[in-house]
């Protein structure tokens, strides 16, 4: 059966990182980076959130579309209500696969420092701009807990970052258990 790996968090925890590091010990595994996604849009950097929303639409389907195949998705994206992570839960199940959801976390101080160490990527610069205009690093720590009370919530495991190695072999774990 394939799976559905979502990887949520608040922005800096790594999802994007541990997304292409998971694919690449799993061969086949589409990565469905939703940001990257959005910068094929042009004016995005305009429109960020509206250009997500569109764009999110067309991954489902991207998703859907693969994961009919017989084949993994893993899907690095904050989400931080539970009506958008039914529509990937929905989307999953659509394809007859299984839809494993689990928050990254790292210590407050340790986000922080990657968040702010990120390498510049248009993206990146997007993302840091928004996170300014909106509260910057108070924000991203409210966001970091409403995400862990999201966890409990959902019954969604919650995986450390700090070591990376753990990290991968933890979802790996998670994948096995669930197929």
């Amino acid at each position: 059966m394939p799976t559905l790996l979502h990887l949520n968090g608040p922005s800096g925890v790594g999802k994007s990182t541990l997304a292409r590091a998971y694919a690449a010990r799993h061969p086949g595994t589409l990565v469905c980076d939703i940001d990257e996604l959005r910068s094929w849009v042009s004016g995005w950097e305009d429109d960020f959130v509206g250009t997500g929303e569109a764009v999110r639409a067309s991954a489902l389907a991207l998703l859907t579309a693969y994961l009919g195949t017989g084949r993994d998705v893993v899907l690095p994206q904050l989400i931080v209500t539970p009506a958008q992570a039914e529509r990937f839960e929905a989307a999953a199940a659509a394809a007859g696969a299984s839809y494993v959801a689990v928050v990254l976390d790292v210590a407050p101080d340790e986000l922080l420092s990657r968040l702010h160490g990120r390498p510049r990527t248009a993206v990146n610069d997007v993302v840091a701009r928004i996170i300014e205009e909106r509260g910057g690093d108070d924000l991203v720590l409210e966001g970091r807990q409403q995400l862990l009370d999201l966890a409990t919530e959902r019954g969604w495991d919650v995986v450390d970052t700090t070591e990376r190695h753990g990290a991968l072999a933890t979802l790996s774990d998670l994948v096995t258990v669930c197929r």
